[in-house]
């Protein structure tokens, strides 16, 4: 009788050790994200091409699922979610005045984040890499020069890699909040032609991201 005391203690302290190590949950938020050209420079040859520049953020949305495994003050927090995130471009043609429109660019994607961090208290801190696989993308340019942005979004639809960095806060054990920035690590593309010029590009796509959770 007493082992098998001993040994229902023994398994409900594996099982409470087990919870307290590995926790799941789903997440939804937004998100506010900017196109940003470190390097969009025309081919000196043709200095009459078109010109593309960033503009405001725009806000979407992303939920997914979340996984996190705890060792002592130290967590590990890797998440899938989709995506849904806005930018907006301006294309003129200094050749052609009819050639100018401000153009919102719509993107759904996959995001692959793992995040590492400490926890104090329910307070957290954590950082790490991000793998970010393009689905698809839409822009509402108008005729005259919806070819040329698509022409420009279409080398996106590739993966690329970047980072989160970010706070959150554990409430009651249940609910889950993180507000994070992302930055983008990797290049899209070396070049993209459009309309008859070559642009050198460093497209990269940032993004803060604020979200709440429930674990499981």
């Amino acid at each position: 009788m007493k082992k098998l005391i001993l040994f229902g203690v023994f398994l409900m302290s594996v099982q409470l050790c087990s919870a307290d190590i590995f926790t799941w949950g789903i997440k939804a938020g937004l998100n506010s994200t900017k196109l940003n050209f470190d390097d969009f420079k025309q081919d000196p040859s043709n200095p009459n091409g078109l010109v593309i520049s960033p503009e405001n953020a725009q806000y979407g949305f992303h939920f997914g699922g979340l996984a996190r495994i705890n060792v002592a003050m130290v967590f590990i927090q890797p998440e899938l979610t989709f995506s849904s995130v806005g930018s907006t471009i301006n294309i003129t043609d200094p050749a052609n005045a009819i050639l100018n429109d401000v153009t919102t660019v719509k993107y759904s994607k996959i995001d692959l984040p793992v995040i590492v961090g400490m926890k104090f208290g329910p307070a957290r801190f954590g950082l790490g890499p991000v793998a970010t696989f393009n689905l698809s993308s839409k822009n509402d340019a108008k005729s005259v020069v919806s070819d040329a942005v698509d022409d420009f979004t279409s080398i996106s639809n590739v993966a690329t890699f970047g980072a989160q960095v970010g706070v959150g806060v554990d409430i009651l054990g249940k609910l889950t909040a993180d507000i994070r920035y992302e930055f983008g690590l990797s290049k899209i593309t070396d070049g993209v032609s459009i309309g008859g010029t070559t642009y050198n590009t460093d497209q990269r796509q940032n993004q803060f991201l604020v979200s709440i959770g429930f674990l499981f």
